[in-house]
C-alpha cells in the first residue's frame, strides 16, 4: 500500500527479504527474484553484498516473516508462471508493488497481456529503476497508476486494453491485510462481475478468532485490518461466489517450501499465515 504520495513501505520491505533471499544458498531458502534488489536504495544495495550484514540483517527481521515472503513468494511465481505458460488470457497484478514476474517470466509470453496496477509514486518508482537498469520490458504489459480506494479500477483497466469477456488471472498478493472486510469483499465481487468464467483470484490472508489477532505492522498508515475467522475461509468465499481451488496453510508452506531433500524443516511461519486461489 501508498500512503500520502509516498513509496509504499512495505513495497521496499518486501522488495529487500526478496532480494536477500536470492542471497541464500540453501535452495530451500532461495527465491528466484533476481530483481529485486534493482528496486532498494544504494545502501540497501551495498548492505546485501556483504555475508556478514545479510546475516545482521536476517537477525532484525521479525520472527517467520523472511520465511512467509520466502514462501509466498515462490507460491505467486508458481501460479503466475503456469498461468503463462498455459497462455491465459489476461493478468491483472492489484498492488504491484516491485513485482518482478512479468520481467522475469516474459521469455514464456506470447499473447498474455499483464496490467500492473498500484500507486503512482511507487510504479514510477519502479520503472524508472527498470529503464535506468535497462530490464526488457514487454510490450503486453501495461502499467496503471491507481488510488484503490477512491479510482474506478475497472474503467481504468478497460482504458488500457483489458477485457471483461476474458478469462484472467487476478494476482494480489500482501494487499487485503491492509484492507477493511468490506473493501475486500467488494473488489472481489467486482472482479468477478468483470471478468470471464473460470477466471481466478490468488491472494493471501491471516485466519483469526478477533481482530485482536491481526499481526501488528509497526507502521502508522499501513496497519493490518482483514482477517478471515477460523474454520470460515470457505463460506466466506461462497459468500463473493467463488469456489476454492487451493487453500495453502502454514503447516503447508512450510512441507512445500521450507523442507530440504532429507525432510528437515529449515524455517517456520505464524499459524494465521494463509494462501488461496479461487475461481468463479
Amino acid at each position: 500500500m501508498s500512503i500520502n504520495n509516498k513509496i509504499s513501505e512495505t513495497a521496499i520491505a518486501i522488495a529487500s527479504l526478496r532480494a536477500l533471499s536470492y542471497y541464500e544458498t540453501e535452495s530451500a531458502l532461495q527465491s528466484q527474484d533476481c530483481f529485486a534488489e534493482i528496486f532498494l536504495p544504494q545502501d540497501k544495495q551495498i548492505a546485501l553484498k556483504d555475508r556478514k550484514s545479510r546475516e545482521l540483517i536476517k537477525q532484525q527481521i521479525p520472527k517467520g516473516l523472511y520465511e512467509y515472503v520466502i514462501a509466498r513468494t515462490k507460491y505467486f511465481d508458481s501460479v503466475s508462471s503456469d498461468a503463462i505458460i498455459n497462455n491465459i488470457e489476461q493478468i491483472v497484478i492489484l498492488g504491484s508493488g516491485f513485482d518482478s514476474r512479468a520481467y522475469r517470466f516474459q521469455k514464456y509470453i506470447t499473447n498474455t497481456k499483464i496490467f500492473e496496477l498500484d500507486s503512482k509514486p511507487t510504479q514510477e518508482h519502479k520503472l524508472s529503476c527498470l529503464r535506468r537498469n535497462n530490464i526488457e520490458i514487454h510490450h503486453n504489459i501495461s502499467f496503471i497508476p491507481v488510488d484503490f480506494e477512491t479510482d474506478d479500477i475497472i474503467n481504468a483497466l478497460c482504458g488500457c486494453g483489458y477485457e471483461k469477456e476474458k478469462q484472467t488471472l487476478f494476482l494480489w498478493e500482501g494487499v487485503t491485510f491492509y484492507l477493511t472486510k468490506d473493501t475486500v469483499k467488494r473488489m472481489l465481487r467486482l472482479l468477478n462481475e468483470n471478468s470471464g468464467s473460470g477466471s481466478r483470484v490468488c491472494f493471501d490472508f491471516q485466519t483469526i478468532h478477533d481482530d485482536s489477532d491481526l499481526i501488528k505492522t509497526g507502521l502508522k498508515d499501513e496497519t493490518i485490518k482483514f482477517g478471515i475467522e477460523n474454520g470460515g475461509v470457505k463460506r466466506f468465499i461462497q459468500e463473493q461466489n467463488y469456489h476454492v481451488i487451493e487453500h495453502i496453510t502454514a503447516d503447508e508452506m512450510e512441507r512445500r517450501y521450507l523442507t530440504t531433500g532429507n525432510g528437515e524443516l529449515i524455517g517456520r511461519i505464524v499459524p494465521i499465515m494463509n494462501f488461496i486461489l479461487i475461481e468463479h
